[in-house]
């Protein structure tokens, strides 16, 4: 601890930097489970006064007592879901973090190693690998995950593309809940653990409030298929979103005129706002969230090849004696 608390008065970060590793050994162990679930009800209690916004729990569905851990599959929209979300589950558990920016330079990134930390290198295939295996063995050892399947802040789509990924065909603003990594639905069908949805909905009129929802568990049976679990699972957190927004989010004209201002206006400013809160002026590092999805669309947009789509031009072909014709 020693050495972690010189990193930050001396600003380095050498200490922590084996959460880079890919090595399941040198990053986690059943002990390091046991004790974080020992602290995280008191980090939970910290987390609440590192965020501006105030948190009210709507719903918790129950679940079961189980020996095995359970992922928790949470919207994504700004920086502070990471210590909402972790309240919003009420369980100890590993989050999934995917930049080694916020993870090495700050003090929060400390915090997220005290709670459980997997850090994931979003562009880097051996990190994805080896960040499947590591939730696996959390998992595996009575431990949870949280994790943000959306890959990026749901805050603006605008059709963002690269040499490698097509550009969306919508914009997020009219989808509540963008399309998901499937590894996670590979993991509970492997493992047969349990996925539980969980939605924030924010709301800054007249004041700062997140809305947390705790569904109800989903399994992924060893038959099932994985896209139209994806698909369900999607519907799901949709559906909770709509009911916390249904619930919560009901103004007049007055409410969101106050200013003089536009709604676009205001929007754009919230989403400035909300991106410079995860600068990091003393190493010149900024959030540029133009570059945020286009990573993260990696996991959406990159060809993903069904057996049905495999094998479909196999099976079209026509055999006459020893030829093959189409």
């Amino acid at each position: 601890m020693s050495n972690i608390l010189s990193d930050l008065k001396n600003e380095t970060s050498q200490s922590i930097k084996y959460l880079s590793e890919n090595n399941i050994d040198r990053t986690l162990s059943s002990q390091g489970i046991r004790i974080r679930k020992l602290l995280a009800s008191v980090l939970r209690k910290v987390y609440r006064t590192q965020t501006d916004y105030k948190i009210v729990i709507e719903k918790w569905e129950r679940l079961e007592k189980s020996k095995k851990g359970r992922i928790f599959a949470l919207n994504h929209r700004q920086a502070d879901d990471i210590v909402i979300g972790a309240n919003a589950v009420n369980q100890s558990a590993y989050i999934v973090f995917g930049n080694p920016y916020l993870a090495f330079e700050t003090l929060n990134g400390l915090g997220l190693w005290a709670y459980g930390m997997i850090l994931l290198k979003r562009d880097d295939i051996a990190s994805r690998k080896a960040t499947y295996e590591k939730m696996k063995y959390v998992i595996e050892h009575g431990g949870n995950i949280i994790i943000f399947p959306e890959g990026y802040w749901n805050l603006d789509d605008n059709g963002q593309r690269d040499e490698c990924h097509e550009a969306d065909g919508h914009k997020s603003d009219n989808w509540l809940i963008q399309d998901i990594n499937i590894g996670i639905l590979r993991l509970a069908q492997e493992t047969g653990c349990e996925i539980v949805p969980t939605i924030l909905h924010y709301d800054e009129v007249k004041e700062k409030r997140c809305y947390a929802y705790r569904g109800k568990p989903l399994r992924v049976s060893k038959e099932a298929d994985i896209f139209a679990k994806k698909d369900e699972l999607v519907e799901v957190m949709t559906n909770m979103y709509w009911y916390l927004m249904d619930k919560h989010s009901f103004y007049k004209r007055a409410d969101l005129e106050a200013d003089g201002r536009y709604l676009a206006e205001q929007w754009n400013e919230l989403k400035e706002t909300l991106g410079s809160a995860c600068d990091i002026k003393r190493i010149g590092y900024r959030l540029n969230l133009a570059e945020e999805k286009q990573i993260g669309k990696a996991k959406v947009t990159h060809p993903v090849v069904t057996p049905d789509e495999a094998f479909a031009p196999i099976r079209a072909l026509k055999v006459w004696g020893n030829e093959v014709t189409k």
